[in-house]
């Protein structure tokens, strides 16, 4: 066909719209309803993949965990976990002495859930207590703002300081300077150091509620806490983002040696990078992924199974229209062409409004909810290209009945 004939048929198909309003309506209602299903779903869960890889981003550039448990999203530890032997801050110096062709800097951490900090007749329940060393600044990209950090001479004199991240110094210092002052934590003294720059959210909890202090002074106080009230791991940080995985392969080896962890067996500790949070994330998205997809598909099968129906009537409406147009020359392909053209431009109306009222709906969920929503170009071209494809595939028996119909026959049908 020429673009001539496709343009005919094109005004040909909309003036049929505009003649039978209602049952294009309908039509066009049901292919719609798929694509809007359809963008609506990705732009959720493309929203919501765009925002991990934000958080995980955000903890800090190229970084490697390392812990006893393995990396998990929200599952509280299983009992073989718990049993595991501890990592230790003389892996920390191994992995820093044996894998320096591959790392900047090692930070050992221990973490204590829900400190009590008090000061004067204020107080506060909820902050996280870190011991740290003074890599931690780097490692994490996590930065005073006022005052200094851990120091290497704090370390040697397991000193009674602490750094005070935003959330806390709110809390406990809405109306004055924090530093130099004391604070008590858990009932004992500690002075305040440093306050750091803010950090904002993880997946809706705060990283600004936690206070920092040196790791052999939380030794000293809370160490023979069990996990996972206490939990002891270890963040690296690679020379470059090239660096990661043989980072995470050197680590992995050291530790299997270190523990003693036979050939074949698993590994007894996790050791996990932002690119391993990301795949195993996608991993747990995937089964979601799918059934949404079917869900959007059904939706579209449906509304082509409307189309279907709806080409089907107009073929029999239509048929001594039929027998006019091959009796002055139209051939079957022309036949064909025209009902095809017809049920795509009737696809088309639907996966273009579909997609406006998906868009829309992205809009106010991203605008109004706590669920990100984000719709990307290609989804938008695969639901212009998926209402597109309805419409020939379901077109296609109508546009054939009608191009094989006998022009006399057609003539006589009253």
């Amino acid at each position: 066909m020429s673009f001539d004939d496709i343009r005919e048929s094109a005004a040909m198909a909309v003036s049929t719209v505009r003649a039978n309003k209602l049952r294009s309506a309908l039509t066009v209602l049901g292919v719609g309803i798929g694509v809007v299903t359809l963008t609506f779903m990705v732009s959720i869960i493309q929203g919501l993949n765009k925002a991990f890889a934000e958080q995980i981003e955000s903890l800090g550039s190229n970084t490697v965990f390392v812990s006893k448990f393995d990396p998990s999203f929200g599952r509280p530890p299983n009992n073989e976990e718990l049993h595991r032997k501890d990592i230790t801050i003389e892996d920390a110096e191994a992995i820093r002495t044996e894998g320096a062709e591959n790392i900047d800097s090692v930070a050992p951490i221990r973490r204590k859930i829900a400190a009590d900090l008090r000061y004067s007749d204020k107080e506060t329940e909820t902050p996280i207590l870190f011991g740290v060393t003074p890599e931690y600044e780097y490692t994490l990209s996590q930065y005073v703002e006022r005052g200094r950090f851990v120091t290497e001479n704090d370390i040697a004199g397991r000193e009674n300081v602490a750094v005070l991240a935003q959330d806390v110094v709110r809390a406990l210092f809405p109306n004055e300077d924090p530093l130099g002052k004391e604070i008590k934590i858990e009932g004992t003294p500690f002075r305040v150091v440093g306050v750091m720059e803010t950090l904002g959210n993880f997946f809706g909890q705060s990283r600004d509620n936690s206070v920092f202090i040196p790791l052999p002074t939380f030794d000293k106080y809370w160490r023979d806490i069990e996990p996972p009230l206490v939990v002891f791991f270890i963040i690296l940080r690679p020379h470059t983002r090239a660096h990661v995985q043989p980072a995470v392969d050197q680590i992995t080896d050291i530790l299997r040696r270190r523990r003693q962890v036979p050939a074949g067996a698993k590994n007894n500790f996790g050791v996990s990078s932002q690119d391993s949070l990301l795949d195993f994330y996608n991993q747990l998205t995937g089964a979601t992924w799918l059934v949404l997809t079917a869900i959007s598909f059904v939706a579209l099968m449906i509304g082509g199974i409307g189309v279907m129906n709806i080409m089907l009537v107009s073929v029999t409406e239509r048929t001594k229209e039929i027998g006019i147009r091959k009796a002055v020359g139209a051939t079957r392909a022309d036949i064909l062409w025209q009902f095809l053209i017809e049920a795509v431009v009737l696809t088309g109306l639907g996966g273009i409004s579909g997609l406006a009222v998906g868009e829309l709906a992205s809009f106010l969920t991203n605008a109004y909810s706590p669920l990100p929503a984000f719709v990307p170009l290609w989804a938008i071209l695969v639901g212009v290209g998926i209402s597109a494809s309805v419409g020939i595939v379901f077109g296609l028996w109508p546009a054939w009945k009608a191009a094989r119909l006998d022009p006399i026959e057609a003539l006589r049908y009253e």
